[in-house]
């Protein structure tokens, strides 16, 4: 009889370890479950991604196209070098990864020019100061310019 004892001793711990790992890992599949029904259905990158793409109809096929938004061109990069904003940056490169095969310039001085204006509409007196012309506005902060008065 104490050998029947020693052998149930002996198997208690491996079965011990198993149920306990077993019940820890339904536990995760449960917790992740959850966590993964709460997740957005698009990311940040899909959602740019579609906003920019309706811009691809109304530029060239190739060649280059400027870049305007909500803070001057130079404070882009000014701000990542110092990590105080890096989303203007995101959304430039953002832009040029949507629309490559087409070159988008951190510049106002191309005859076209996507605007586009993150943080509400654009600032003041920006299309003047560049020469800019509306051509459509695709609304949520996204503006095709052309650049002079001609048609």
């Amino acid at each position: 009889m104490t050998n029947r004892k020693a052998r149930y001793r002996a198997l208690a711990g491996p079965i011990l370890l198993i149920v306990l790992t077993g019940y820890a890992v339904l536990n995760l599949l449960v917790q992740s479950v959850g966590t993964y029904q709460g997740l957005p259905k698009q990311d940040p990158v899909t959602i740019h991604e579609e906003r920019i793409r309706q811009l691809k109809p109304f530029l060239p096929a190739s060649g280059a196209v400027g870049y305007v938004t909500t803070v001057e061109n130079e404070a882009i990069f000014a701000s990542e070098k110092s990590f105080r904003n890096v989303e203007y940056l995101a959304q430039y490169v953002l832009t040029q990864y949507t629309l490559a095969p087409l070159f988008v310039r951190n510049s106002p001085e191309f005859p076209m020019v996507v605007g586009n204006f993150i943080d509400g509409p654009p600032p003041p007196g920006l299309a003047q100061r560049h020469g800019l012309v509306p051509v459509k506005d695709f609304g949520d902060g996204l503006i095709l310019y052309r650049r002079g008065g001609g048609p």
